[in-house]
């Protein structure tokens, strides 16, 4: 009895593991997903097959549709310069002009011309793209289309789209149209198929000079009167180049406004002077203006030249929105160049961040 006990608890802890083994053992070649379980043959779903991810490497140009904070509707350049390894990449995105916009991002808008570091992740046809430092500073969402990409910034109230487009490289063209290719090699074989060029043919020689028989008669016949040369054409104006910096003077009549530090966003108090030069410059409609962007002595040269220029911009995007022409109104930075104040004080360093408006008849 000792020895059927003894076999009876060895076959009892043998069992499960062979219905273990027959649960995993192929009934089929393992590309069938038949197995064999302890309750028969069973078919293995399929394994999901993961979807095709856009390529989004690259320059891309375009422009974002909003309003500003007059209500006006705003349709303005966009830029982005993209990486992209796998699914994930990185970039800088531009959206230009965003200093009056409403709704915007306020880290969009002190971006400006500079850009927005990015990282963006795709999912087949689908961007997410959100600020190095986070979402909660900028994030828009994209549906790629080819080489189109159509979007939106997420949170943005009023509602701002943006469109952009592939800048695809230009390919150079042979004269005659044909796209022009380097020619082979000495002593390459030309590929099989492939119908090779005529060779160019030999440059004329010019005519030489006529040789008269030695006893031919000299000619009776009078040369031809030569006719008088037509009068040239007269030229035709040139359009009159824009007029530059120092062809403007200042005036009362326009007064500057202010910047808090490391901004261009127009504050409420400068809105009102903006609202007054506006009102004038309707009234004088002779007259062309001239937008001057500066900044303190913080920063660097090249930041400072865009910082100015974002200043400059922002002041005659409000007067554009206000009624003026866009064609009376130029822009110039100097970016810390030409302080007022030369003191190392916050006080002096207000009245350096500004824009000042120069007139010229036209």
């Amino acid at each position: 009895m000792g020895r059927v006990g003894l076999v009876l608890m060895v076959i009892a802890l043998v069992a499960p593991g062979c219905g273990l083994w027959m649960a995993d053992t192929p009934a089929g070649p393992p590309e069938s997903g038949v197995f064999v379980g302890s309750h028969g043959a069973s078919m293995r779903p399929p394994a999901r097959r993961p979807r095709p991810v856009a390529d989004i490497s690259g320059k891309w140009s375009g422009s974002w549709r909003g309003y500003d904070v007059m209500g006006v509707v705003r349709n303005e350049d966009a830029t982005a310069d993209l990486r992209q390894q796998g699914s994930r990449g990185t970039g800088r995105f531009v959206l230009h002009t965003t200093g009056v916009a409403a709704g915007m991002p306020i880290e969009v808008r002190n971006a400006g011309l500079t850009g927005l570091p990015v990282q963006f992740e795709v999912s087949g046809s689908r961007v997410a793209m959100r600020h190095e430092l986070g979402s909660r500073l900028f994030a828009a969402d994209f549906e790629v289309e080819g080489d189109r990409m159509l979007g939106r910034v997420r949170g943005a109230e009023p509602e701002v789209r943006i469109v952009l487009t592939r800048v695809r490289p230009s390919v150079a063209a042979a004269p005659g149209g044909s796209v022009a290719t380097a020619p082979p090699e000495s002593g390459a074989a030309a590929a099989p198929g492939s119908v090779a060029p005529e060779p160019p043919p030999p440059p004329s020689s010019p005519p030489g000079p006529t040789v008269e028989p030695a006893d031919s008669e000299p000619s009776t016949t009078e040369p031809p009167i030569a006719a008088a040369p037509a009068s040239p054409p007269e030229p035709t104006p040139a359009e009159p180049a824009r007029p530059g910096p120092n062809e403007f003077t200042g005036s009362a009549a326009v007064k500057p406004i202010y910047f808090d530090f490391n901004k261009y966003a127009i504050r409420p108090g400068d809105a009102r002077i903006l609202e007054a030069n506006a009102e004038w410059l309707r009234k004088s409609a002779a007259m062309l203006v001239l937008i001057e962007g500066h900044c303190d002595e913080r920063g660097t040269i090249e930041y400072n030249l865009a910082l100015g220029e974002r200043r400059a911009r922002a002041a005659r995007d409000y007067l554009i929105s206000n009624g003026i022409a866009a064609e009376r109104i130029s822009i110039v930075s100097f970016g810390a160049e030409r302080p007022v104040c030369t003191e190392a004080t916050e006080e002096c360093w207000s009245k350096n961040r500004r824009a000042v408006f120069l007139l010229r008849p036209r």
